[in-house]
């Protein structure tokens, strides 16, 4: 009785395996995957449909073909590698990428590529030896779409590659990365040696951030942000230096994540020559303007006085006088000044406390004056005041020369040696009539100066009163 429950329990064990072969053979046949089993020999001795449908053999005609003769040379070395490497291995397998060449098909076709996985199995039987089992996934959508994909990229002026945690370039995504670099082979080269190569003065800050990516690299994505700054300090950098193909670039650095660690690096790079070209130009036209600007605050305003100069003066009270004539300044004055006895202060304390008088007189002008008047350094120590008035509540010529007058006589002006001296100024004043031209009017101005001067010297004297106090 023992035995014959020992019987049947065999008999329903070996109908449960048959089953679950049974039930298995039949999840392999309809997954969309392809399923290949190998023997030693790469010949197929198991096969799934989805492989047959692939390849366009019938299970029957499948079965004991030679894998690796659905691929082209290349990948067939390939696929070769990995199946030594397992089958001389305990335990191993492998993922590649690679094209399945149907055979017989239309040579411009470009196959189907395929990721495979690749792993071992122990003996199945004696005869079989170790087996290889295969599963692959038909990738060909993905492949379009990478392939459109790498068409926009090399349609556009950028440059874009992945670089590796010790700044070797590992993958070109971009045709223009060959332009801007102006090198055909750029795959397994250092982007930090050919930048530095080109750009000896920019070393220090180069190997500064090819160290940062590698320290980076294999750490928590966060820590990235920490050193953006030191990333973006690198400025502009020349390719091809000197050459009729010389390009700047401004390359940015971005992190690719995996597992939230910073696993290796995308390289943007921006053809920036035509911006910084043209930015220095506008540099250049801006430091031109501001020298030309320099030289014409030169030519106009007299250095030791403050005030303009006679070059200035012939133009601008030209223009106030022309003004006048049409009557759009009520009036327009015109004052003269001579500072009295100035030899006698050269000859006295030296030239340099003449210069002293010039400047302090100088100044004593401006602060009596409005923006609208144009003070004039008209000779040695000879000045000239121009003096538009549209107001009637504006003050006068004479009140204004008369307050420049006073503020002077009573201003001590160093001397040296701790000295200070005073000083005096004589003022003529003319006004504008209709008809005049500026020598019209500086003639005037000359003739009541020099009435002052006759009249005693520190005094201010007027047409009006054609020089009588």
């Amino acid at each position: 009785m023992s035995n014959q429950n020992e019987l049947l329990a065999s008999q329903r064990v070996l109908s449960m395996l048959e089953s679950a072969c049974e039930y298995s053979e039949k999840i392999l046949d309809n997954i969309p995957s392809v399923f290949v089993v190998l023997n030693e020999h790469n010949q197929v001795i198991r096969a799934n449909h989805a492989f047959c449908a692939l390849t366009g053999c019938a299970m029957e005609n499948a079965l004991h073909l030679d894998f690796t003769s659905f691929f082209t040379t290349e990948n067939r070395e390939i696929l070769m590698r990995h199946f030594n490497h397992l089958r001389t291995s305990e335990h191993g397998e492998a993922t590649v990428r690679i094209k399945l060449e149907i055979s017989g098909s239309d040579s411009e076709s470009p196959g189907k590529p395929f990721y495979w996985h690749i792993f071992q199995l122990e003996h199945i039987s004696r005869a079989e030896g170790r087996v290889i089992s295969i599963i692959g996934d038909d990738l060909s959508g993905l492949y379009q779409s990478e392939l459109k994909l790498m068409s926009i990229f090399s349609s556009i002026p950028l440059g874009l590659m992945v670089l590796n945690r010790h700044g070797g370039i590992e993958e070109v995504l971009s045709e223009y990365c060959h332009v801007l670099l102006n090198r055909d082979a750029l795959a397994g080269e250092s982007l930090q040696a050919i930048l530095s190569r080109e750009n000896p003065e920019s070393q220090t800050e180069l190997a500064q951030v090819f160290s940062t990516l590698n320290d980076c690299a294999g750490k928590d994505k966060s820590i990235f942000t920490t050193y953006e700054n030191v990333l973006h300090e690198i400025g502009y950098l020349c390719v091809d230096r000197g050459g009729s193909n010389e390009k700047w670039i401004k390359p940015r650095f971005q992190p690719i994540v995996k597992n939230n660690m910073v696993d290796r690096y995308m390289v943007i790079m921006e053809d920036n020559t035509e911006s910084l070209t043209a930015q220095r130009q506008i540099e250049k036209a801006d430091l031109l303007g501001k020298q030309a600007q320099a030289l014409y605050e030169c030519a106009i305003r007299d250095p030791l006085s403050g005030l303009y100069t006679r070059l200035f003066m012939n133009d601008s009270v030209k223009r106030l006088v022309a003004e006048f004539t049409r009557g759009n300044i009520a009036e327009l004055s015109l004052l003269m000044f001579d500072v009295d006895n100035f030899k006698s202060v050269n000859d006295t304390y030296g030239h340099a406390a003449g210069d002293t008088v010039i400047k302090e007189f100088g100044r004593i002008i401006r602060h009596c004056l409005r923006d609208t008047d144009i003070p004039v350094r008209y000779g040695g120590e000879e000045f000239l005041v121009a003096l538009p008035i549209n107001d009637t509540q504006e003050l006068g010529g004479t009140i204004v020369a008369e307050r420049i007058r006073s503020q002077l006589e009573n201003t001590e002006i160093p001397a040296g040696n701790g000295k200070y001296i005073r000083v005096t100024v004589s003022g003529g004043v003319a006004t504008c009539r209709k008809r005049d031209t500026l020598g019209d009017l500086i003639e005037r101005a000359d003739n009541q100066l020099y009435i002052a001067k006759h009249k005693g010297k520190n005094r201010i004297c007027t047409q009006a009163n054609d020089g009588q106090e």
